[in-house]
């Protein structure tokens, strides 16, 4: 399981003893494990608890932008998550075990939701949050459900607060995003893979991917590869491909949707038997989200956007990632997209992007 570590503002709080409502010692962990519920709830869901008013003012809406902000390359607007509701006063029975819980307390406020939540704290713990504005989180699994994900947010005033949210806003949705996106590695993976695939990667291209069951090769030249998960509703995509890696530009936006569109342009098709109708990147009405990562130990370029073809309506959503290879001199170039007119794409959209991020070259360990 990957781990995030926030710096300053995680660490100190690791070594806080908070003891919480259901009993939750963070030395009975591992012996109460076995006896815990199983987490329940949709992907991308998470129960915000915290006092009505709190949530309903300046805080709650400090919440709601930080993790109602938009998936980026989407069609339409989705959520990156779901926020439901709970009062602490109702915070009981099967609420607990839902697989993402948020808690927001603020120590000053005497509202009663946020007395019961501030009761849950020690008076170490109380002292020092006042003491120390920069502590404002702590995270912790399993709390009252297995597999579940739990985050605390608190600060000694709603002002504190709110500036240390809207200061770790990426963090903090960064925190959520990494457990979603392991629970869908573990959700694909938890049956067979498709080793025959697998294995043709490695041969034919020089590179590694976990492919999960019910991907099959669509089409494949050298240099280039298509599988995909197909049904009526849904089409799944994965492209493998390389082209000849001659210098750092390579890695820049303009480049990097021109190498798109030579990839795609002779093989995606919107028929067999129609060259003239061919996948392009939707810039126009749209623009192309470009990002750096490190991918499995590898210098990556990622890109989030839009596909279309050039001549008909159809299009939808796209993931990518540019990757050279200096020992064999190829730019990879690998994107999942996505076809599901009336779906909600955002999971579609993270599992693709979960089987990409399983790229890695034959001389790096499997990430």
């Amino acid at each position: 399981m990957h781990t995030i570590m926030f710096a300053r503002t995680f660490l100190p709080l690791a070594l806080i003893c908070l003891h919480f409502a259901a009993g939750c010692d963070l030395k009975e962990t591992a012996s109460r494990r076995e006896n815990l519920p199983r987490a329940k709830g949709a992907p991308g869901e998470i129960l915000v608890v915290m006092d009505s008013l709190m949530w309903r003012g300046p805080v709650g809406a400090e919440i709601r932008k930080t993790f109602h902000d938009l998936v980026p390359g989407l069609p339409r607007e989705e959520p990156m998550f779901n926020l439901n509701y709970v009062d602490p006063i109702n915070f009981k029975s099967i609420l607990r075990t839902a697989r993402n819980l948020l808690f927001v307390t603020v120590l000053d406020d005497t509202g009663r939701g946020n007395r019961r939540l501030k009761a849950t704290f020690t008076d170490e713990s109380i002292a020092m949050i006042e003491d120390d504005p920069d502590l404002f989180m702590f995270g912790k699994r399993e709390q009252y459900a297995q597999g579940q994900n739990v985050l605390h947010l608190f600060g000694a005033t709603s002002g504190e607060l709110m500036k240390n949210i809207d200061t770790n806003r990426a963090t903090l949705q960064q925190y959520f995003e990494e457990i979603e996106r392991r629970r869908t590695y573990d959700a694909l993976y938890a049956s067979r893979q498709e080793r025959g695939i697998e294995r043709q990667l490695e041969s034919a291209f020089g590179c590694r991917m976990s492919i999960p069951y019910g991907y099959a090769i669509s089409m494949e030249h050298p240099g280039f590869i298509w599988i995909r998960n197909f049904s009526r509703d849904i089409d799944k995509n994965l492209i493998i491909s390389y082209v000849p890696y001659t210098h750092t530009e390579q890695f820049g936006l303009d480049s990097l949707i021109a190498i798109r569109e030579r990839i795609m342009k002779p093989y995606v098709l919107y028929k067999d038997d129609d060259t003239e109708s061919y996948v392009i990147t939707e810039t126009y009405h749209m623009d192309v989200e470009r990002g750096e990562i490190n991918l499995n130990g590898n210098y990556a370029v990622q890109l989030r956007g839009m596909w279309k073809l050039n001549k008909y309506t159809m299009g939808g959503p796209f993931v990518s990632y540019a990757i050279a290879d200096p020992n064999t001199n190829r730019l990879y170039y690998i994107e999942g997209f996505f076809y599901g007119p009336g779906v909600s794409q955002r999971e579609h959209m993270r599992e693709l992007d979960t089987i990409l991020k399983t790229f890695n070259l034959p001389s790096r360990d499997p990430g």
